[in-house]
């Protein structure tokens, strides 16, 4: 039986509803809600799960299944999450089942049980790989100081960039209106890197309050990367509530789908009225939320519940 995620008309917003329900599989975000946003490099030492926190979803998902749905591709995530068995990759655009026991940097591609990609080819991915590669450069040469991801499907092709400029710090309001406008202009303008006009099917992605800005080589989003994992946990037949944990728009489109939606705020910069998530909680409190739901025989009980209650924050 496929999993209950809690979507379609009949489900309403009363938080009650949730209260007492069982939680079959969590589904959660890297970047911003199980690595604070303020630690996410394009690289170095520091864009990882904090240990203790590791160490819950290492024991939750002996019990239950736990996934990861993020921006991020394969390659980054592949050994910061070795607790998951579904990675949904690039907003979805690739989705990697793995042996998660065989998890290690060195074993890339080679614990892979299955791999799932949201267009039926590669070729509208290889369409725009190079557009996407000189969209990149321009931005990199207007702002060197900023960080520039490219996001890498495993067949090699660039299917994501993002711009992201938190190392900024306490400069996030002036790069938030000028890099966006900049990658705008860039991607409308009729001589800018494509014959066509506008470039096919890329898909940018702008924020409210996070320090980044996302261009995609096709039309993704998180709610398609959600029914990918679904459809691959059906093959278990685990019955109960999907609990899905994001901090960004990016995550409101899994928000509508899940049983049970907690909002993670990791950074006091960031606005968290524009989630359209049931629940909110600190990051801080994030583990004490695994520990008492894990505790609970993952019962989302009023005592749950109580721990993220959207009311405290707005």
């Amino acid at each position: 039986m496929t999993p209950d995620s809690g979507s379609g008309k009949d489900k309403n917003n009363n938080h009650n509803k949730h209260q007492n329900r069982k939680v079959a599989a969590i589904i959660s975000d890297y970047d911003g809600t199980l690595a604070p946003t303020s630690a996410i490099r394009s690289g170095g030492s520091k864009n990882r799960i904090p240990e203790l926190l590791e160490k819950l979803l290492f024991k939750i998902s002996e019990q239950i299944p736990v996934c990861i749905l993020s921006s991020k591709d394969y390659l980054f995530l592949h050994d910061k999450v070795p607790f998951a068995n579904i990675i949904s990759c690039i907003l979805g655009i690739e989705t990697v089942v793995v042996n998660r026991h065989s998890l290690s940097s060195s074993s890339v591609g080679k614990n892979l049980l299955s791999r799932h990609l949201l267009v039926k080819d590669s070729d509208s991915l290889g369409a725009n790989d190079h557009i996407l590669n000189n969209l990149a450069r321009d931005v990199a040469s207007h702002f060197p100081e900023i960080d520039i991801g490219r996001k890498f499907t495993l067949d090699g092709f660039l299917a994501g960039v993002t711009f992201d400029w938190r190392n900024q710090k306490d400069d996030w309001t002036k790069y938030s209106a000028l890099v966006p406008n900049h990658v705008r202009k860039l991607l409308f303008s009729s001589s800018s890197f494509s014959s066509s006009y506008p470039p096919p099917t890329l898909n940018l992605q702008v924020y409210a309050s996070h320090p980044f800005v996302d261009v995609y080589a096709v039309e993704c989003d998180k709610g398609m990367g959600f029914d990918c994992i679904v459809k691959v946990l059906s093959y278990h037949s685990t019955m109960g509530s999907i609990l899905y944990l994001g901090d960004s728009e990016n995550d409101n489109p899994a928000f509508g789908k899940a049983g049970i939606s907690v909002g993670v705020i990791s950074d006091i910069r960031l606005d968290s009225s524009h989630l359209k998530s049931e629940y909110l909680i600190k990051y801080d409190k994030l583990a004490d939320l695994f520990e008492l739901l894990s505790s609970s025989n993952f019962v989302f009980s009023d005592k749950v519940a109580s721990m993220a209650k959207r009311e405290m924050f707005l």
